[in-house]
């Protein structure tokens, strides 16, 4: 269980990396935009396409990341000591009902990023399954994450592995 728990973090991880970047490619985008707009007098004609199709990926891979680490507004709602024996069941439910939609931005969302293979973007030209294709791959690693949530949740292990901890120093090692 160990082992698979940390190839998944790793997945996590990845994840979390390509969003960062992402980030940074909308942070130099709009600097290069603000730049040859107001004093190049020359606006680039492809930054606000890239900027937006950049954050749609950040979106939904930064969004299964925090499934993953059960950050999502409703997969707190329940997590409050008064619920006692019932904070389990609906920590299960809410992990089911993000296993449900995850699934189905996934099953839903590659027909859709297939139908738009052949589209390209106005400005940039950028083929559109790209930002489409975001769609089915956060959702899938949405479900995978949920559904290893619901293992360890099944397992009585969800508390012994939920949120990581990046830093030894945080052990008081």
């Amino acid at each position: 269980m160990l082992r698979i728990h940390r190839l998944i973090l790793g997945l996590v991880r990845v994840t979390e990396g390509l969003a960062a970047v992402l980030i940074g490619v909308v942070v130099i985008a709009n600097a290069a935009q603000i730049f040859c707009r107001y004093v190049l007098v020359r606006p680039l004609s492809f930054t606000d396409e890239t900027m937006r199709f950049s954050m749609v990926w950040v979106a939904f891979l930064a969004g299964s990341a925090l499934v993953f680490r059960r950050e999502h507004m409703a997969a707190n709602l329940f997590d409050n000591p008064r619920f006692g024996a019932l904070r389990g069941v609906m920590a299960a439910v809410v992990l089911v009902a993000i296993l449900g939609f995850a699934v189905a931005l996934a099953w839903f969302g590659w027909p859709l990023a297939l139908r738009n293979a052949q589209q390209l973007s106005p400005s940039a030209q950028i083929p559109m399954v790209w930002p489409y294709v975001a769609v089915p791959v956060g959702g899938a690693l949405m479900a995978l994450y949920a559904a290893w949530l619901l293992v360890l949740s099944a397992a009585g292990r969800l508390d012994e592995f939920s949120l990581p901890v990046d830093d030894e120093t945080e052990h008081g090692a």
